[in-house]
């Protein structure tokens, strides 16, 4: 296997497979690295964006085969969503590049009229891949440790094979991260096990700062026996929602003059969990909070009863679910509240280039496309937007950039394979410490965050730091993987506990409210020299003005 390449590209997803097949196609010599196997659906390897979670999904290029659509429209609409924390030039590449995917919008339609649960991004990375696979080359069954970093410049990336265990280096004078988000930092979601936040930290680590970390996309969700996004677009559908007790809960939660319709009827116009309108919040509220007072059912979610009725048993979804695994005519679903997808990412200029010369990001791995909110289907749209503009960068600085001759590589310890610097009683104490971050980051920084919570989080993540360090055995290395999840985790910590507000797809119970008193201001994370964690803040839409956010009520956005 050749070892230098003009371009790495990190990644199994729509964003990679987009980055690798625009770097190519821009004549560069490229690698694209993957955990399990490139192109499989749902499992180790196929990115978020294959995983087969919802039969709904599709990129939002069918709105260049309306005649009526408006640029300047749909500009506005995804201004408005972003609800002050979004640039209005990265909208206004975001739209430049939408409408030049014009010609190609019939194609992209057609492979998503085909029968079967054959949605979200694997459609796309099967035709991307069809075109490219014999032009790059696949590296398959491996884990990116560590960018190789040298002065601030990328210079390839440090590797582990999943299978052995064994580390190797891979040359390359640029490198592109499109890992997938942070889904694998909380205990429910519906991406594949390999999607865990590894491109956010591998950047961080590298030079690169994180924006919008705080801000994801939380959705409802079925839990067992398979875990798949699940939408509520009619009424009826939410009309018996019970705990594990048999009780209907939901209306415990309302407010005074809020009505569990109104609820129900706010929320038919995004499904996924917001704030920006007055009552669909407290549907995510209820069921969120009736699990963490253990009364969900046994695989950590509540009831919905939809036995009897025939709207839903008519429906694709219905269908879907049963090929799934989940009958709804013989069993009640079990749903919980989970993560989809982080709306923030790296600090990308418009050539999708981070602050570390050589290195790009795309995908979720790339900040600054969506902000507190986001119009359905812009995430897939996004990945082949940034992919596209990352992959034809990366290819045209390659042409002039210098491989480095020879970078220092870091000491890797891993879970992967059967290291001989991990004992199995080690390996035991780190998985359990994994799981502890998980459950923690599930209920203290995902649907409800509150004051009291984040101390919690602070000192547990304190109390793990220093039982995974006695646990290692001073001065030894702690593994990847529980060190990447320990610093990902703080750096959520540190953007959630710095936004005192309400706004978006993020909610503090002690700041219900948005803050109307300044600009709405991003968060930009970076790490320092001496690995402490750092928190700027951005006012990235100056001209924000909240009334905006009027322009969606009653129109559905989401």
């Amino acid at each position: 296997m050749n070892d230098d390449y003009d371009v790495v590209v990190v990644g199994g997803g729509l964003a990679a497979v987009s980055a690798a097949k625009w770097a190519v196609e821009s004549g560069a010599n490229v690698a694209l690295v993957t955990r399990g196997w490139l192109g499989s659906i749902g499992v180790r390897g196929s990115g978020a964006s294959s995983c087969g979670a919802t039969e709904h999904g599709a990129p939002s290029f069918n709105r260049l085969t309306d005649c009526s659509f408006d640029p300047d429209e749909f500009q506005q609409k995804i201004i408005n969503a972003g609800l002050g924390l979004i640039s209005r030039e990265k909208v206004r590449l975001f739209v430049e590049e939408f409408v030049k995917l014009q010609p190609q919008a019939k194609e992209v339609a057609s492979l998503y009229n085909q029968p079967g649960p054959y949605t979200l991004g694997t459609p796309l990375i099967h035709h991307y891949l069809a075109q490219i696979k014999d032009k790059i080359t696949t590296i398959p069954h491996t884990t990116v440790a560590r960018i190789l970093v040298h002065d601030g410049v990328c210079g390839g990336i440090c590797c582990i094979h999943e299978k052995s265990g064994e580390t190797f280096s891979l040359r390359a004078k640029a490198v592109i991260l499109a890992a997938g988000g942070s889904a694998g930092l909380f205990s429910t979601h519906v991406h594949p096990e390999c999607v865990s936040g590894d491109g956010y930290v591998l950047g961080l680590l590298a030079g690169a700062k994180l924006v919008n970390l705080e801000f994801m996309q939380i959705f409802s969700m079925t839990t067992a026996p398979t875990r798949n996004l699940i939408h509520f677009w009619k009424p009826e559908f939410l009309h018996s929602v019970k705990n594990a007790h048999g009780e209907a809960f939901i209306v415990n939660y309302l407010p005074q003059g809020i009505s569990l319709e109104q609820c129900i009827q706010e929320n038919m116009l995004h499904n996924p969990f917001s704030v920006r309108d007055e009552a669909s919040r407290y549907l995510g509220i209820g069921i969120t909070k009736e699990i963490q007072a253990g009364r969900g059912s046994p695989a950590g979610g509540v009831y919905i009863d939809l036995r009897n009725c025939p709207s839903f048993i008519a429906s694709r979804q219905y269908y879907f679910l049963r090929y799934r695994g989940i009958d709804a005519v013989r069993i009640p679903l079990e749903v919980s509240m989970g993560f989809q997808c982080c709306n923030g990412g790296l600090v990308v200029d418009n050539d999708m280039a981070t602050e570390t010369v050589g290195l790009y990001a795309a995908g979720e791995n790339a900040g600054g496309f969506h902000g507190a909110d986001r119009l359905g289907g812009n995430m897939l749209s996004g990945c082949v937007i940034s992919g596209k503009l990352a992959g034809q960068a990366a290819a045209a600085y390659s042409r002039k950039a210098t491989m480095l001759s020879s970078i220092e590589e870091p000491k890797i310890v891993s879970l992967l394979g059967n290291q001989p610097h991990i004992t199995p009683d080690q390996r035991g104490a780190y998985q359990q410490m994994i799981q502890e971050i998980r459950e923690m980051a599930q209920n203290q920084l995902l649907l409800i965050k509150s004051r009291e919570g984040l101390e919690k989080t602070r000192q547990k993540l304190d109390d793990l730091t220093v039982k995974a360090v006695v646990v290692a055995g001073s001065p030894k290395q702690l593994p990847i993987e529980l060190e990447n999840m320990l610093l990902l985790s703080r750096a959520l910590w540190l953007a959630t506990t710095s936004r005192e507000e309400s706004r978006g797809g993020f909610y503090r119970e002690d700041f219900p409210g948005p803050n109307l008193t300044t600009k709405p201001k991003t968060h930009i994370v970076s790490l320092e020299q001496s690995g402490n964690i750092k928190l700027a803040n951005v006012i990235a839409d100056p001209e924000w003005d909240p009334d905006y956010q009027n322009k969606l009520t009653n129109k559905r956005w989401g």
